[in-house]
């Protein structure tokens, strides 16, 4: 997928992507029952996905609801990556988020891809969230990029707000 950031920097070393799969099956119910799971975190992104066979309409593509779900969930998990070490307690919301469905899905497998902030929007994000108890990410999420049509069937955004516990 085409890549119009600023160059991604990696996470700390060692996240712990069983926890969050843990997180997002015990916490958000919706998950389990999509089938959602996180695949990996490399090369500037967090790579999560569901499977067509829960998640199609009668069409026999991707339910438009899932493919919002599955993005809203893969930027919620990043940012959950960002904020656990900081504050394993943290509240994390989406505050606003909008989405394109290009292109239909018939993939087996639906994966969305969930582009990192830089290094630079991620330090001013810790220090927000240390200082004054809250702080936002705004977050890239692409599913199913077609170098035919040269963009993504669904492309979404969207801008999530952390809130330390003790601020809540």
């Amino acid at each position: 997928m085409p890549d119009n950031h600023p160059a991604r920097a990696p996470f700390p070393a060692n996240p712990d992507l069983e926890g969050l799969q843990r997180v997002i099956n015990t916490e958000i119910p919706i998950c389990k029952q999509m089938g959602v799971r996180v695949e990996r975190l490399e090369e500037g992104e967090l790579v999560m996905s569901c499977p067509l066979s829960l998640n199609r309409n009668h069409q026999a593509t991707a339910f438009a609801g899932s493919l919002n779900a599955l993005c809203t969930i893969t930027g919620w998990g990043a940012t959950y990556l960002e904020t656990a070490p900081l504050d394993p307690r943290a509240i994390i919301v989406i505050r606003r988020s909008n989405i394109k469905y290009h292109r239909p899905v018939d993939d087996d497998l639906i994966v969305a891809h969930c582009k990192l902030a830089s290094e630079e929007e991620r330090a001013y994000f810790r220090e927000m969230l240390a200082e004054k108890g809250q702080a936002k990410l705004n977050l890239d999420v692409e599913i199913g990029f077609e170098a035919a049509h040269g963009r993504s069937q669904v492309v979404f955004s969207g801008s999530y707000v952390a809130t330390s516990e003790a601020h809540a």
